[in-house]
This record gives C-alpha cells, structure tokens and sequence, in this order.
C-alpha cells in the first residue's frame, strides 16, 4: 500500500498543480503537504502514525520518523526532516520552470535546516532534505543520464545550502539546475513487507508482525521492511549516486545514520499513548514508520543488502 502511493501520489500531484497555471494565486507547498500527510492517515495498520501540531511553526514542513521500536539497545530510529518548494513557471527566454523561494531570506531557511539538522535537536539524528513539487507541465520522463522529473522529488538539503548561501541568481534556482540530484518519492516510501519469526505466545504476538484490523483478530509474521537502519543504507547509496555526479556532499560528522533509543515522546505515539504535552510540542506535521523488523532477524541482512545496491 506504502508504496502503491510512492508511485501515484506524484503524478496527482502534478495533475492538481497544473490546474492553477494562468491564475493570479497558486496552489502552496502547504496545501500538497497536506495532502500527503492525508494520504498517509489511512495507513495505520501498515506502521504508518501521523500527527498534526496543534500550531505549526515555521522552518521544515514535515518530520518522518522511520523507527524499529522492538529492536535492541531502546530501539532505533532515523528521523527526516522535510522543506517543501514547489516549482513555477517563467516565461522569459523561451520558458523554464524554476523555485522562486529557493534561498528564502537570502539562503537563510536552508542554513538554518542545515544547522537545526545537525545540532540533533531534542537528542534526535536528524537528516535535512528538500521536497519539490511540480505540475505535469514541468515533468520529464528519466533519460540514460538524468532522473525523471516528477510530480514529487527530493534532493539533499547539504547541497542546496551552499548554493543559495547570501542569495543566488535564477540560473540555480531552475529545475533543470537540481535534476541531477533528484531523489524519487519511492526511494523513501516504497519498501517490501519481510518475514519475521513467528509469534510463540499472546504477548509477543502484539509485538510481532502485521497487524490486521476490521475483522478477526490476527497477527501475520510480517514487517514493513524500512527499518531505519535500512533507509539509512539507501539514503547512503543515494548520496553516493550524487556524489559521483557532481561535488563531494558534506552531510556532516554523523553520516546518515540510525541510532539506538527512541526519545520518549515518539514510543507513547507509536503506542497511542500521545499526551497533550506532546501535542503541545510538535512543530510540524509528524509521520512515524514503525516495523517490528529488527537487526536480530534473518531477513535484515537480506534488506541491507538490498538497499546498499545501485538504483
């Protein structure tokens, strides 16, 4: 289901942006950010929790949460953090599509997602990255040398930093300037369900498994495979992708990586205890991937191994 959306939410996407073209007032990043947020509401019962703040303030659009909540040492966790930009059109110079806001307050909002990023803010590793949302007028299907432009893509925020810093001209806020770097939504979306070992008793069976409502009771020995550690590794080979294009991506002293104990806050969401304290202190729309897989069981070498290889 995960990923039957990471495939067809962009393409809505671009079909929706594309009815405001020739209007005087636009569709805003907020209003697609909803939507998917929307989306992902009914995937619950796949380890998918999304919560909205009571009062969003400013900065990163979106945190996305990956966690293995049932693994070893407090479990692990990998959190997103999400800057949406949507493309516009210009008609100078026979018309191109480009980011008007890209270096918001003279490249500002990046360093300052960059630097909220890398300071682990509330004890949380925390991995920046833009998401750009295009109408069907701005796509281009994938080439031997450059990724499709679709409805929804994204590009590490490390390097747009550098490039909007004090401000920059149209010419690195086009499109076609980014392709190269673009990440698709299904990279960190689309992911398989694994086995895992089958429940012994009642009470591992809550813990372990796909859980299936809206009927009998059942726990299938299944887990969402995107274990942290697991889109950790894409991510990493992603990187490498456009590392190998272009520029060295500094990402800082961390790396992307997953790490052990999940703060507080985010265990009583994944397990509907979310107080309104913890309401209080979102500040922005919140998704929680929550698999049961875990580093002790066969299949994740496997999914490791997976992730690690060339796209």
């Amino acid at each position: 289901m995960l990923c039957d959306l990471a495939h067809s939410f962009p393409s809505k996407v671009a079909e929706l942006l594309e009815r405001d073209r020739g209007l005087k007032r636009n569709f805003r990043e907020e209003s697609v950010t909803d939507l998917l947020m929307f989306s992902l509401v009914g995937l619950e019962p796949f380890g998918v929790r999304v919560d909205f703040p009571d009062e969003p303030t400013t900065g990163g659009d979106m945190d996305w949460i990956f966690t293995a909540p049932r693994d070893i040492g407090g479990g692990r966790y990998l959190r997103i953090i999400l800057q949406a930009k949507r493309a516009q059109f210009a008609k100078s110079k026979g018309g191109y599509w480009y980011y008007h806001h890209l270096d918001h307050e003279k490249g500002k909002q990046a360093q300052t997602l960059v630097s909220y990023a890398g300071g682990a803010p509330n004890g949380m590793s925390t991995l920046p990255l833009y998401i750009f949302y295009h109408p069907t007028s701005a796509l281009s299907a994938k080439t031997a040398t450059e990724p499709a432009v679709e409805g929804i893509n994204l590009v590490f925020a490390h390097q747009i930093e550098p490039v909007v810093a004090g401000g920059c001209k149209r010419k690195h806020k086009t499109v076609n300037a980014w392709r190269s770097s673009f990440m698709q939504l299904s990279d960190i979306l689309c992911w398989p369900f694994v086995p895992v070992p089958k429940p012994t008793s009642p009470a591992q069976a809550s813990t372990l498994g796909l859980q299936i409502t809206g009927g009998p009771s059942r726990v299938l020995p299944f887990a969402a495979g995107f274990h942290p550690d697991v889109v950790a590794a894409r991510l990493r080979n992603r990187l490498e992708n456009v590392r190998a294009k272009g520029p060295i991506v500094d990402i800082g002293a961390h790396g992307i990586s997953a790490i052990d104990g999940i703060p507080a806050d985010i265990e009583r969401a994944i397990d509907g205890k979310m107080t309104l304290a913890d309401r209080k202190e979102l500040a922005r729309p919140r998704v929680i991937f929550s698999t049961t897989l875990t580093r002790n069981d066969p299949s994740f070498d496997r999914e490791m191994q997976r992730a690690a290889l060339k796209a």
